[in-house]
């Protein structure tokens, strides 16, 4: 084991990256997962097809498909982190903590980069958005599992850095003056800001000025596309009568709000709550109710979810681009046709820019800065290109302040730079 040796993890809701400081010298993003488009980039994917096989990233996927979509995906799952009511899934009569789940993902990122760098390592900075929930108390358990999944990859000592920091980290070494920078990191499952002082040499930990986000990006854009028009093909206005009852129910928001999100519809699988469905099914009101329900049977028994969430994403990237865009799913007995609307996008996504806008506005307010004041605005991850994001951040600040970093690398970039601050007996946080 090597003792001047630490990993710098990125660990996101839909890709991962991981770099080093390894005896002195910066390691950038390693290439783990050959089977992928980008081998430094792999997919937070875990794929078990029976509990004592496990695939990852884009394996993960390639054996899915492959294997007839039996067995169990896992995508999104860092999103239950804040979740306390969410402890884990059963795996064939196996319980496996969420803990656990990650911590088994961590571990094939550590083994993959200790082959690469030939040596074990037993140190690791591993980014963490500013907030993982708005609730102080949520955030403080969900930064605690993430100790313990990080104690079961085997790193006996971490250092949690806040994602808005690290790129603003890899942003610094481009600077000639000092400025008042803000960092905006825009991934799948959470918006991160960070307001900071930075200058090309040396940090102090008073240059943050404030350090703020909302768990909310990518996934929950995505997600509007499925609870305001898709889900009613799966059941979530299925109407029904009990028997003995007189009452005509809907379908219970504790399982329509469920289908809108990847990482929660899998748990419609869990026993009592696919009794219900099936009750639910039995007594339909109408044969178009029991037919929604029915497909909701196909999404799940026939593995579907991943590729029709795939579908959705396409969709949201489709109108970046365009003005409108069809959405197209031709699985037997889920077929379905719908179009989409830029103007529509905007509108169902209205309430959650408002909340990743209201993130930034407190952070602004905390560090006592106004807009005006901010001397550059360096944007990250995937979310950062969805124009109306972008739109939004050009009428607050202009447009000549905003510049957009390597989408996906810089605050792995940024981690490593921290990790390197601990080698030097400087931690960040």
């Amino acid at each position: 084991m090597s003792s001047d040796s630490f990993l710098s993890i990125d660990f996101g809701t839909s890709n991962s990256l991981v770099g080093a400081f390894h005896k002195g010298q910066r390691y950038e993003a390693l290439p783990l997962d050959s089977k992928s488009q980008d081998p430094t980039m792999m997919r937070t994917l875990l794929y078990f097809p029976h509990p004592d096989l496990c695939y990852y990233g884009a394996e993960a996927i390639e054996q899915y498909i492959e294997q007839d979509m039996e067995g169990r995906l896992f995508r999104s799952f860092k999103s239950h982190l804040p979740n306390q009511s969410y402890l884990g899934t059963v795996l064939n009569n196996r319980i496996l903590t969420l803990e656990t789940l990650i911590g088994v993902f961590l571990l094939e990122l550590k083994k993959r980069a200790e082959k690469i760098l030939d040596t074990s390592i037993e140190r690791a900075v591993i980014g963490r958005p500013a907030r993982y929930s708005m609730d102080p108390v949520a955030d403080g358990f969900a930064l605690h599992r993430m100790e313990k999944a990080a104690a079961f990859a085997g790193f006996k000592e971490v250092q949690f850095v806040p994602e808005p920091l690290a790129a603003a980290f890899d942003y610094r070494r481009q600077l000639k003056n000092e400025k008042i920078v803000l960092i905006g990191d825009f991934g799948g499952g959470t918006s991160d800001f960070t307001l900071i002082k930075l200058r090309p040499e040396g940090f102090a930990k008073e240059d943050v000025l404030a350090i703020d986000g909302c768990p909310l990006a990518g996934d929950a854009l995505d997600s509007v596309f499925m609870s305001h028009r898709l889900n009613e093909y799966f059941g979530a206005k299925s109407r029904y009568r009990l028997p003995m009852g007189s009452n005509v129910l809907t379908m219970p928001p504790a399982v329509s709000q469920r289908l809108n999100h990847p990482a929660h519809i899998v748990h419609l699988k869990e026993k009592d709550t696919y009794e219900f469905i099936r009750e639910v099914k039995k007594c339909s009101l109408t044969q178009k109710d029991a037919d929604a329900v029915e497909r909701l049977f196909v999404l799940i028994e026939d593995q579907q979810i991943f590729p029709f969430f795939e579908n959705i994403e396409k969709t949201k990237r489709a109108l970046s681009g365009n003005e409108s865009t069809e959405f197209f799913y031709d699985y037997p007995g889920l077929e379905m046709k719908e179009s989409f609307s830029v103007k529509q996008f905007i509108d169902w996504a209205t309430g959650t820019k408002e909340k990743i806008f209201a993130a930034l506005d407190e952070c602004l307010k905390n560090a006592g800065v106004t807009s005006d004041q901010v001397d550059l605005v360096c944007l990250t991850g995937g979310t950062a290109k969805v124009p109306f994001i972008q739109q939004e951040l050009e009428n607050r600040f202009g447009k000549e302040r905003l510049q957009t970093q390597a989408h996906f690398h810089s605050v792995l970039s940024g981690l490593t730079e921290s990790a390197g601050f601990w080698a030097h007996g400087q931690k960040v946080t």
